[in-house]
This record gives C-alpha cells, sequence and structure tokens, in this order.
C-alpha cells in the first residue's frame, strides 16, 4: 500500500479517495479477522493506536503541516499495522513511528539542496542575481529550494516574487519601461509556500514538491528494519544505552 500509493503520488500528486477507501476496509477486514482469530491480547492499546493516529493525522492535514494523503496514510496505515514492537524505541504506536521516521528522513532533502546550491556558488553560477536579500535569507533560500537552470521540472513550487507591484504603488512614473527593467532587477524570496500552482518558468528559484508520503513510506521501511529513528539519533547524541 505504502509503495503503491507513494508511486501515485509521486506521479500525479494526488491520491484519490477511493483508493484510500479499498484499503481501509480491507485494514478494517483485518482487524476483524484479528479479533475473531484472537490474535490481539491488547484491544486497549489498538484503539489508543488508531485514535490517537486519527486525531494527529487529520490534525495535521488541517494545520496545513501536509497534504491530505499524508493524513490518510497515517490512519489507513493504523489500520493494517496499529502496534509494532522495534529493536529500538519507546513505544509501540507503528503509525507514530512512521511520522517521526518519515519527518527524519525528509531532513535529508534541505541538506542535499544546501550542498547543490553551495557546490553551484563553488563554481560562482549567478544564482542569486537580481536579489535583494539578507544572507540569513539566502541561506534559508538554498535549504529550501534551487534556482532552474534548464528545463523545468514538473512539480516545482516557486519560491520567489519580483517587486513590480512594491516599485508601482510608491507612485514613481515608470512611464518610459523603467519599471520593468527594475522589477526585472529586484526580486524577493518568499517562503509562505502557500500556492497551488507549479511553477513552469526557467531561471526560477523553486521548491521540489517532494510528497510527504514518500518519506512516510521510507520511514515504515526504517521502522520495520531498525525502529524509531528520532530515539535512536538521541541515543547516538547523548550516548544513551
Amino acid at each position: 500500500m505504502m509503495i503503491y500509493t507513494s508511486y501515485l503520488d509521486l506521479k500525479k500528486r494526488e491520491v484519490e479517495d477511493k483508493i484510500w477507501i479499498i484499503f481501509g476496509v480491507v485494514g478494517l477486514l483485518s482487524l476483524a479477522f484479528q479479533a475473531l482469530t484472537n490474535a490481539v491480547s491488547d484491544w486497549t492499546i489498538v484503539g489508543v493506536s488508531i485514535g490517537l493516529t486519527a486525531l494527529i493525522g487529520m490534525g495535521l492535514f488541517f494545520f496545513g503541516f501536509y497534504g491530505g494523503a499524508d493524513g490518510k496514510a497515517l490512519i489507513v496505515l493504523a489500520l493494517f499495522v496499529p502496534t509494532f514492537s522495534p529493536m529500538v524505541g519507546l513505544y509501540d504506536l507503528a503509525p507514530l513511528m512512521v511520522l517521526t521516521n518519515g519527518v527524519l528522513i525528509s531532513m535529508i532533502l534541505p541538506i542535499g539542496l544546501l550542498i547543490l546550491n553551495a557546490v553551484r556558488l563553488a563554481r560562482r553560477q549567478p544564482i542569486f542575481e537580481n536579489f535583494e536579500e539578507p544572507a540569513y535569507r539566502k541561506l534559508l533560500a538554498c535549504l529550501l529550494g534551487y534556482k532552474q537552470l534548464g528545463t523545468p521540472h514538473e512539480f516545482q513550487f516557486s519560491l520567489e516574487r519580483d517587486l513590480k507591484a512594491d516599485s508601482s504603488s510608491s507612485g514613481a512614473d515608470y512611464s518610459d519601461g523603467t519599471e520593468a527593467q527594475l522589477s526585472a532587477r529586484r526580486k524577493k524570496f518568499d517562503f509562505s509556500l502557500m500556492r497551488d500552482d507549479f511553477e513552469e518558468k526557467p531561471g526560477t528559484w523553486v521548491t521540489p514538491g517532494i510528497p510527504l508520503l514518500v518519506f512516510f513510506t521510507a520511514g515504515f521501511f526504517a521502522l520495520l528494519i531498525y525502529g524509531d529513528l528520532v530515539i535512536g539519533l538521541i541515543g547516538f547524541i547523548f550516548h544513551l544505552p
């Protein structure tokens, strides 16, 4: 389920509700089978896992932290694997560990973007041309995105805006065409990311729209193989047994 829905999300940036309904029904049937065969010793923890996952999963969606498919994935996953005892971890609520694993794995993306932008700067590529920004905002841009230098890729969100509106609202007269030149020279980074349209123009700063569901899938397999990555990282940093 995780691999298939991740594929759909990568290909179309959308997973239809009927897909989650089908998997959800299968998950409920799985729970019913376990109830009939007495395969679960503690239904309380199962109920807590499913209820807490639904609350957190959809709560994060409504507050805009991720898309609807990500929240639905966690809820349906809770029906299939409500609990799991990992090699490394402090609790058995599998979907919540998948959530934290996925978020931690997603941190690889800004690190990779930072390395990419650092290499481009070392090669003296003008990636900040026309931008009037302090160093800390340029650093943030390097963590969130990159400048499309060639053919634009699919599913990229714009990270920039020009200052044409600012210059026109100042009351200055640019009837001779200098307004267009000024706006072309002056840009700002826009970190709001609250937009639905993808950027298709080359030469613009964009952030890759990689679905969080892909990182959840990686987090799920990390849970099966290793356990709770956050707890493991904390233990590694503080040298805990």
